[in-house]
């Protein structure tokens, strides 16, 4: 199974929009996916996903209900695993919180993806998360403070790890997106001690159609399949997973001439 904590430096950079999306795409790729909405505070997944759980990991911690009643099935490879919105869950330390998650996902099954979707900026238990990962995914986007930001975590994460995934959202190109990537790399290689290889795992540029389909509770990659976001989506699920489906076949690209018209149209 592969742990792939997905956070960032800054809020309001799209990450859980990310984390639900990648996630709806591996498990379309054949992949059991289980997505753990681990943004304390700040859960929200259960709203992107426009499902409505019954009960929450704070349920769990309290001991009313098993760690498999919370789970939400999405649908047959994919499912919720939601968080809690407030200050209750601050009670629990974080030791205890994640002795009891980790319990629980051992009871779930097996799984080839575990994608933890933290809250933004390094507290103790996205630490926590981060130690415990075999991939971590740093989100981020083009204005200033969300880079200077995204670095910040880049620096701390190379204490402990050494590879991290880069993507950048609400990007205007991929020229822009390879730009700012590569100016993160410089610096890190420059002003970093500890060896860390900086991968640039994709980028999604900026649309209106995302943000609706957000308020419409839609997954871009689902009810959106052929827009350019939802296909830079899939791109960098497929270097996530090496363009291999669970079976070990490899992704092709959907033969739909629509889509080659849309990608044309939007680079001239």
């Amino acid at each position: 199974m592969r742990f792939v904590t997905i956070t960032s430096g800054k809020g309001g950079v799209g990450k859980s929009t990310i984390s639900a999306n990648l996630s709806y795409m591996l498990s379309i790729y054949g992949y059991k996916v289980a997505l753990f909405d681990a943004d304390i505070g700040l859960a929200n997944q259960d709203i992107i996903l426009g499902v409505k759980p019954q009960y929450t990991i704070l349920d769990v911690m309290k001991g009313e209900v098993s760690f498999e009643e919370c789970v939400v099935k999405i649908n047959n490879n994919f499912f919720l695993i939601p968080g809690e919105s407030g200050e209750e869950i601050l009670e629990f330390d974080n030791e205890e919180l994640l002795e009891n998650f980790y319990k629980g996902v051992e009871s779930f099954g097996e799984l080839d993806f575990l994608i933890i979707d933290t809250g933004a900026g390094i507290g103790e238990t996205v630490r926590s998360f981060i130690k415990a990962s075999t991939d971590t995914i740093i989100i981020t986007a083009p204005d200033p403070s969300a880079i200077m930001d995204a670095y910040s975590m880049i620096k701390y994460s190379a204490k402990i790890k050494d590879e991290l995934y880069l993507v950048l959202n609400r990007v205007k190109s991929k020229k822009e997106a390879n730009e700012i990537f590569k100016k993160l790399q410089n610096v890190a290689k420059k002003h970093i001690q500890e060896s860390i290889e900086l991968q640039f795992l994709g980028f999604v540029e900026n649309s209106s159609l995302v943000e609706e389909a957000t308020k419409k509770r839609e997954l871009i990659a689902k009810d959106h399949a052929s827009s350019i976001p939802a296909l830079q989506i899939g791109d960098i699920a497929k270097k996530l997973t090496n363009s291999l489906t669970k079976d070990g076949e490899h992704i092709k690209e959907t033969p739909n001439i629509a889509i080659f018209f849309k990608r044309l149209l939007q680079q001239i």
